[in-house]
C-alpha cells in the first residue's frame, strides 16, 4: 500500500491480510494503551538553541551504544551530506580509533556527546574520561546514574530525554537523537512532523488496510508460524543502510523473546547479493526476503559509453545498452533481477519503498518501524520495551571490571 512518501508491497508476501484469525488479534490491539513514543513531542526551541551555541564547532564527535547511537547513525547515514561539520560515530572503547579521534580533532573546534540514557553504561563511562579534557554534552536522563552525577560535578551541558518513559530504541525522533541532529544543521521540525504524520497513519485506531506497519506486523508473525524463521534484510541504499543496525535492534531486543521472533540477517545490496543471496536463494527453505529501496535518489548521474565502446559484448548484451541510462537505472535493475528470483523460488517477498529521502520521509520511516515492531511484539504476546536477554552480560562486565580494578 501507499501512504504518500513510503509504499509497501505484500503482494508477494504468500499472506492473506484477510484471514478471519486476524481479526482477534487486531481486535486486541486496538485495545493496548498507545505507546509513549508516539505521543511524545520534543522541545524544538531548546534544540535550535543548542544549534545556536555550536555553530561554529567544527569536529562533532557522537558517542553511544545500541539505540543510543543507533537512531542517530541512521539519521545521520541518510541526512548527513546537509550538514558542515565532521561528525565521527564512537561505539567503542577501541583505544586505536580512540586515538585516531585524538589525532583528527583537538579539543579547540571539538565537542563530544556522550549518550546514555541510564548513564550507567560502562562504555559511556570509560569514554567520557578518554576525553574529559574536550568539551562534553552529555545527554542522559535527570536521574542517579553516573553520568548526570558527572555531568552536575563538572558543570557539563546536557541535554535531557523525556521525562516520560521511552525505552531507548523508540527514541530517535526525542532530544536523545535529535540534539545531535539539529546540532549538526539537519532540520528536526521536519523529521518530527514525518514522524507524528506516520504515527497517525499507523496508530492503534487505524483501520488494517490504512496501516503499513500492522500489515507487514500481521505478515511477518503469520509466516514465522508456517516455518519462516528467519528474514533476509536487503538494503538497496547506502544513505538507507545507516538504518540497518537500528531495525536489527528494534526487531531482535523488542520482539525475539520466548523463543519467538525471526532472526535477521542480510545487508546493504546489491554487493550482498554476490555472498548472501546464496544462502537466501539456495539454503534453508526457512526464509522471507524483505527488500528496501528508495525510488527517487537524492543525485542523478547519467552513463555516457563512448562510440568506439558501444559495440563491445558483456554477457547477452552490447554496452551501447548502457548508453544513457542512469546509476539509478542500474540499481534498480539490480534489486528488480534479485526480486524476480525470488519470486521464481517461490520465496514469500516483501517490497518497502522510500519515495525520497529527506528530513520528512527519514522521520516517517522511522515512526513506520517503530511501530511495527510495538505491533510485532504484541501479537506474539512479549513486552515491547524490555530486552532481558542483554541485562546480565552487562552486569558481568561490570563485574569483571571491579576485578581487574583491584
Amino acid at each position: 500500500m501507499s501512504t504518500s512518501k513510503l509504499n509497501l508491497n505484500l503482494n508477494h508476501s504468500t499472506i492473506d491480510l484477510s484471514f478471519p484469525e486476524f481479526k482477534k488479534e487486531i481486535e486486541k490491539i486496538k485495545n493496548t494503551p498507545v505507546p509513549r513514543f508516539a505521543k511524545y513531542t520534543p522541545n524544538l526551541d531548546e534544540l535550535k538553541r543548542k544549534k545556536e551555541k555550536y555553530k561554529n564547532t567544527k569536529n562533532i564527535i557522537v558517542e553511544g551504544n545500541g539505540g543510543a547511537i543507533s537512531n542517530f547513525r541512521g539519521i545521520y547515514s541518510t541526512l548527513g551530506e546537509i550538514s558542515d561539520k565532521n561528525v565521527y560515530l564512537l561505539d567503542t572503547e577501541d583505544p586505536a580509533y580512540i586515538h585516531k579521534l585524538k589525532k583528527k580533532c583537538s579539543p579547540e573546534n571539538t565537542l563530544v556527546i556522550l549518550t546514555s540514557k541510564s548513564g550507567t553504561r560502562i562504555q559511556v563511562l570509560a569514554n567520557y574520561f578518554a576525553f574529559k579534557d574536550y568539551p562534553i554534552l552529555a545527554i542522559t536522563e535527570d536521574n542517579d546514574g553516573a553520568l548526570n552525577q558527572i555531568r552536575k560535578a563538572k558543570d557539563l551541558d546536557v541535554s535531557f530525554y523525556p521525562k516520560t518513559e521511552i525505552t531507548d530504541r523508540y527514541t530517535g525522533l526525542t532530544e536523545s537523537a535529535l540534539t545531535t541532529t539539529e546540532i549538526i544543521g539537519i532540520d528536526a521540525k521536519k523529521m518530527v512532523k514525518g514522524g507524528k504524520d506516520m504515527y497517525l497513519t499507523c496508530g492503534l485506531r487505524s483501520e488494517l488496510e490504512n496501516n503499513p506497519a500492522l500489515q507487514l506486523a500481521l505478515t511477518l508473525d503469520k509466516l514465522e508460524k508456517v516455518g519462516y524463521t528467519e528474514l533476509f534484510l536487503s538494503v538497496y541504499s547506502k544513505k538507507l543502510f545507516g538504518f540497518y543496525n537500528l531495525i536489527v535492534q528494534l526487531y531482535h531486543e523488542s520482539v525475539c523473546k520466548k523463543e519467538l521472533g525471526q532472526t535477521i540477517y542480510g545487508g546493504e545490496a546489491p554487493e550482498n547479493q554476490h555472498h548472501t543471496l546464496q544462502r537466501f536463494i539456495s539454503g534453508r527453505k526457512n526464509s522471507l526476503g524483505f527488500f528496501i529501496t528508495v525510488k527517487n535518489p537524492v543525485h542523478k548521474e547519467n552513463l555516457k559509453v563512448e562510440d568506439n565502446l558501444k559495440n563491445i559484448k558483456c554477457r547477452n548484451i552490447t554496452l551501447e545498452s548502457l548508453d544513457d541510462l542512469s546509476l539509478q537505472d542500474m540499481i534498480k535493475a539490480e534489486f528488480q533481477g534479485t526480486w524476480q528470483d525470488v519470486i521464481d523460488n517461490n520465496i514469500p517477498a516483501i517490497h518497502l519503498e522510500l519515495d525520497e529521502i529527506s528530513p520528512y520521509t527519514i522521520g516517517k520511516f522511522m515512526a513506520f518501524f517503530y511501530y511495527f515492531t510495538f505491533y510485532s511484539a504484541l501479537l506474539r504476546g512479549v513486552n515491547p520495551c524490555d530486552q532481558p536477554g542483554v541485562e546480565k552480560s552487562k552486569e558481568n562486565i561490570f563485574g569483571i571490571v571491579e576485578k581487574i580494578g583491584k
